[in-house]
């Protein structure tokens, strides 16, 4: 995967999502006037009063240890039936080191997009518990890219699960002189185990081949998983809902009915 395409998949998620609305409260009812307090029986029963104890906090959620996140990533199989190869974590922190050398060398046009990419690197640290794997090339050539990791604050998470088309639908990016055009699309998707966005990258390379990249990425409570197509032939609905398979099995760990 060339450095102008890791650039260009960094581009894809941005924006946090929100809390829902609060509840409103309900009317005041009115009060009744009170009736005579009638003398109170030696025999009658002492009347139970509310518990004051405070309520159980709600339990935290589940953060899902290392172990348990490669066992998901390596219990995957592909769309021909194969394992994922589970990717080093020291590869996959010298990926992050060289799409930063990336942005601090290169010139993104429209500018908006540059800077949602470089937020975009730090939003999940690298210290998480994660896992990723990939896939053998399928008779395309095409390969799939999966993600999961998991942390205490889910808000951490969110960041990346509302994209931002409206700034960065098109834009490119050059770096020493070489230049990639770049088209992101948002694809309409149903939830696959959790709230979840679908979206495509098309990048048209200097040599004149054009790169496409489709992505499923969900996330639920404490974990998100993700899972990319990358490759020269354009993907379809087909695509598109094996990844979803793909990404809600690594993120329920249960198998997705196709």
């Amino acid at each position: 995967m060339s450095a102008l395409l890791t650039a260009g998949v960094l581009l894809s998620g941005c924006g946090v999502l929100g809390p829902g609305p609060e509840a409103e409260g309900s009317p005041a009812r009115p009060v009744a006037s009170p009736e005579p307090t009638p003398p109170v029986s030696a025999a009658a029963e002492p009347t139970v009063r509310a518990s004051t104890a405070p309520a159980e906090p709600p339990a935290a959620p589940e953060v899902l240890p290392p172990a348990e996140l490669e066992a998901r990533v390596a219990g995957l199989l592909d769309a021909q039936g194969q394992p994922f190869t589970l990717m080093p974590r020291d590869q996959l922190a010298s990926g992050t080191d060289a799409a930063k050398f990336i942005f601090d060398n290169a010139v993104i046009d429209p500018a908006e997009c540059g800077e949602t990419a470089k937020k975009n690197l730090g939003q999940i640290p690298s210290d998480i518990p994660s896992a990723s794997g990939v896939s053998a090339p399928d008779s395309s050539g095409s390969v799939t890219v999966v993600a999961i990791a998991s942390v205490d604050d889910p808000a951490i998470l969110a960041h990346g699960l509302s994209l931002n088309t409206s700034q960065c639908a098109q834009f490119t990016i050059k770096v020493e002189g070489q230049g990639v055009g770049v088209t992101m699309e948002e694809l309409p998707i149903d939830p696959v185990g959790g709230e979840t966005v679908s979206y495509l990258l098309t990048q048209d390379l200097p040599t004149g081949h054009t790169m496409y990249i489709m992505a499923v990425t969900a996330i639920d409570g404490t974990s998100t998983a993700s899972a990319q197509k990358v490759g020269f032939t354009e993907p379809d609905l087909v695509t598109q809902d094996e990844l979803g398979r793909l990404a809600g099995e690594l993120l329920t760990g249960k198998p997705v009915s196709g």
